[in-house]
């Protein structure tokens, strides 16, 4: 199989890309990113390019899937714009390449809160406004709802993460576990994570299965943000969310996100994808951050 990974230069393409090379049914893996990345390994290619632009569908040719790790918008509705234009491009040229194996690593932000119980799939999206990253990331998959339905022939698998945590992992979540740090919350409200290596498991997974549509994935237990202060061991400073969102180089709209009872049900991830994380439980994912 030949894949062509997108974000190639992220901290989290690193540990996915690695466990691409040890595949042995992976025979070329092509990198797509506006960076170089730091990836090196007889089987990869990297490639320097905008996603937007037109020579993307020569770098098509010849894969027989496609991994798009989106990237994080920018503040303004121009950079976020740039981040649905890319998508676009990239899945209409992978149609026209005949490429039919497609994985979207999309995210937890793009559901509507709701505190009583856990949501699935199904659940209403509706990122909270402000927060740049999960406003396109909707975009992007309001306009794949229509794509997904035009081609049925594609095989379009949306992998929905909560909050990343790991050693390369980028989400204001990971960033704030890495500060002496808290948001200050008169309320506290409900939250998971998850490992970028479960995540990359689920990518390989849905590589290799047979499985369409969206996934929920999350440890199986949710907990409040002082009590993964707590799992961390180091004492924190509460600050208020416009401060910390300056502290983490973060649009208050994220800080708003990080704040939001929002709980995940993982049982179609754990029932039809086979995924089976090594780190279900919040204590091990911040011991392995």
């Amino acid at each position: 199989m030949n894949v062509l990974v997108t974000g190639s230069a992220s901290g989290f393409a690193q540990p996915l890309l690695a466990r691409l090379a040890a595949d042995p049914g992976i025979e070329l893996i092509i990198g797509v990113d506006q960076r170089e990345s730091a990836f090196t390994h007889e089987r990869y290619v990297q490639v320097v390019l905008d996603l937007r632009s037109p020579q993307l569908a020569r770098v098509l040719q010849g894969m027989q899937a496609v991994i798009h790790l989106a990237p994080a918008a920018g503040d303004d509705a121009a950079a976020r714009g740039e981040v649905l234009a890319a998508a676009q491009n990239l899945y209409t040229r992978a149609l026209a390449a005949d490429v039919r194996h497609l994985i979207h690593l999309s995210s937890a932000l793009v559901y509507s809160a709701r505190a009583d119980i856990a949501i699935d799939e199904q659940h209403a999206r509706g990122a909270v406004p402000g927060c740049a990253a999960a406003e396109a990331l909707q975009a992007v998959e309001a306009w794949l709802d229509d794509f997904e339905a035009e081609h049925p022939a594609c095989r379009l698998v949306r992998l929905r993460p909560h909050w990343l945590v790991g050693p390369h992992a980028d989400s204001v979540l990971a960033r704030l576990l890495r500060q002496h740090l808290t948001l200050r919350q008169p309320t506290p409200t409900q939250l998971q994570c998850v490992h970028e290596e479960d995540v990359v498991e689920a990518i390989l997974q849905a590589l290799h299965g047979k499985v369409r549509g969206a996934f929920n994935l999350a440890c199986k237990e949710s907990v409040t943000l002082t009590a993964l202060h707590r799992q961390a061991r180091w004492l924190r400073v509460p600050m208020a969310a416009r401060l910390l969102a300056h502290r983490l180089d973060t649009a208050p709209g994220c800080i708003e996100a990080l704040a939001r009872s929002l709980v995940l049900d993982t049982a179609r991830a754990r029932g039809e994808l086979a995924w089976r994380p090594r780190y279900d439980r919040a204590r091990e994912i911040i011991r392995h951050r």
